[in-house]
């Protein structure tokens, strides 16, 4: 995964992130525009000293195309946004690829009260090279659909659902090809002066490609996450955002090299404006999950991210982000499995800064560093990366 897009993807992942802004704006918007973008990193190999010797760092360029766009249709409003691109690396050609990320969709009103989001997103890039276990070419393609309905009151109580699919399928790493069914379905609450409270039952599917031997024969790597918890939301004022979710949470996976879980899982993250140009912003999760092409069963993660992002004019802002994570590997791959990942910490410290130079053109520029310590050290590394994007609105 190149710079950019690692950067897009900590921000978390990817797409679906920026495919809420345009459906929640509330004016017309189409902006095209053609950007030249360049990436130094030190490690663009994501490899430690154990691993080699020789020299990681690389240069990579390239043209990209993003659009963003959104229209209202009488009470309806459709959205669009993403990237296209191709990239040339000077000191690795193998990663010579295209890079795109698409997402669009609607949000729709159904008579006075309910509404529906849907949304569609389709991805193509390089797989991020640590977790392949050895620097190869693999584009991985990536499918993610979903549609999100409630029927929200003022006051009272409500039904919300949800529903989606999420495909992932590798030009090499075909053992890593996976797709995700899961469904979602709650009660809500709301009143006024509480904010809104669900009481919510989740389960997912996710199944991969790999077949793995048991004294039963053949078997298919698939596991079972089902959840059961409570989510609530409320904003104070218009300064103080804030909401949150616990849930017991149960992993029954099919392969005997991956352990089941049972326990709490919880996300909560909160928003804070004391002056309109300025937002701070920190959250806290654990979460059971598959999403990404890890190699494993599934993954228990748990993170904690503070941000802040400051607009001095409507040339100039800048944002600074800090994120730690540990992730624990389920099921880790055949590749894996001689020097096996078991565990690992992550911390990545990002900052950018965009500015306006003229009014069709803008530029951007982002660092960041990474430093990954695994249980095994064998995996483990750190990178420094800095992106320079010009940007050109048509």
């Amino acid at each position: 995964m190149k710079g950019p897009v690692a950067i897009a993807a900590t921000a978390g992942v990817v797409g679906l992130v920026v495919a809420a802004a345009p459906a929640r704006a509330q004016e017309n918007k189409f902006d095209l525009s053609l950007a030249v973008v360049e990436t130094y990193d030190t490690n663009v190999l994501r490899l430690g000293e154990q691993r080699t010797n020789q020299p990681t760092d690389n240069v990579q360029i390239g043209p990209q195309v993003t659009l963003d766009y959104s229209r209202r249709l009488s009470r309806q409003r459709i959205f669009a946004n993403g990237y296209a691109g191709y990239f040339w690396n000077n000191r690795f050609e193998f990663l010579n690829r295209q890079d795109v990320a698409l997402t669009g969709g609607a949000d729709l009103r159904v008579g006075p009260k309910c509404r529906a989001t849907v949304t569609g997103s389709f991805f193509q890039a390089q797989s991020d090279l640590q977790d392949l276990s050895t620097p190869v070419r693999n584009v991985a393609t990536t499918q993610d659909y979903s549609i999100d309905a409630s029927c929200p009151r003022p006051a009272g109580f409500f039904p919300v659902a949800s529903a989606g699919y999420f495909q992932v399928d590798n030009e090499r790493r075909v053992e890593r090809n996976q797709d995700i069914v899961d469904g979602r379905f709650g009660i809500g609450y709301s009143r006024p002066s509480l904010g809104t409270a669900q009481l919510f039952g989740a389960i997912s599917t996710i199944r991969r490609e790999r077949g793995i031997q048991t004294p039963q024969g053949l078997i298919r790597d698939v596991t079972k996450v089902r959840s059961v918890g409570l989510r609530v939301e409320r904003d104070v004022g218009t300064r103080i955002r804030a909401g949150g979710e616990i849930a017991y949470t149960s992993a029954d996976p099919a392969s005997p090299q991956a352990s089941a879980f049972e326990g709490i899982t919880y996300a909560v993250n909160a928003a804070y404006t004391p002056i309109s140009r300025f937002v701070l912003s920190a959250g806290v999760d654990r979460t059971v999950s598959a999403r990404g092409n890890l190699g494993t069963s599934y993954v228990i993660r748990e993170q904690a991210n503070l941000g802040a992002r400051l607009t001095v004019s409507r040339r100039t802002s800048f944002g600074a982000r800090v994120l730690v994570a540990q992730r624990d590997y389920q099921g880790e791959d055949p590749l894996f499995l001689p020097q096996p990942r078991g565990a690992d910490t992550q911390v990545t410290a990002q900052a950018d800064v965009r500015y306006r130079v003229a009014q069709p053109i803008t530029l951007e520029l982002t660092t960041r560093y990474f430093q990954r310590t695994a249980e095994n050290d064998f995996y483990d590394y750190d990178s420094f990366a800095t992106t320079l994007r010009a940007l050109l609105r048509i």
